[in-house]
């Protein structure tokens, strides 16, 4: 089972070091290959209230496994909540401001290399749920491999700035 996790949380998305042991505690398998993060509250089942406090966020790409939305919007509004029910603050574009850019999956090319170029973190859901269960700090993330990226987002009607690299 704890296989099955492993790998099910490398398919959401896969990090720069794929020997790195993530929590498997944030996805479960509904039906078929399909996974569901389960949506963590403050203060139940070891999910820490607050501890986004004082911390600003990006959104890219899509989030599948929160469900909800559609298009350019899958999962953001799930993802946003999540942030925000733990005391962060999710703004539109990267700025000297942002403390870290979640990546979903197909992220912008924009907000990623604005991120690199200003050395904020790039971190994934999973980096999140470890934080908000108290199985890793903000500075713990900070500071591992960004997700590898393996395809940038074709943007809005195909206006998006890279697409298929083949690694970031």
């Amino acid at each position: 089972a704890a296989a099955a996790a492993a790998a099910t949380s490398q398919a959401l998305v896969a990090h720069a070091n794929p020997s790195e042991s993530t929590s498997s505690t944030a996805v479960v398998p509904v039906s078929g290959k399909k996974t569901k993060f389960q949506m963590p509250r403050p203060g139940q089942n070891g999910a820490i209230s607050g501890i986004f406090d004082g911390q600003r966020f990006v959104l890219t790409g899509l989030f599948p496994e929160l469900g909800g939305g559609g298009g350019l919007n899958l999962g953001k509004d799930k993802m946003k909540a999540l942030i925000e029910n733990f005391g962060g603050r999710v703004t539109g574009s990267v700025s000297g401001k942002t403390n870290f850019v979640v990546v979903g999956k197909d992220p912008g090319a924009s907000k990623v290399g604005k991120a690199t170029a200003k050395s904020i973190p790039l971190v994934d859901l999973l980096a999140l749920n470890r934080v908000i269960h108290g199985q890793a700090t903000l500075d713990d993330i900070s500071s591992e491999p960004a997700p590898r990226i393996t395809n940038f987002s074709a943007g809005y009607k195909g206006n998006g700035l890279l697409k298929n690299t083949a690694e970031w």
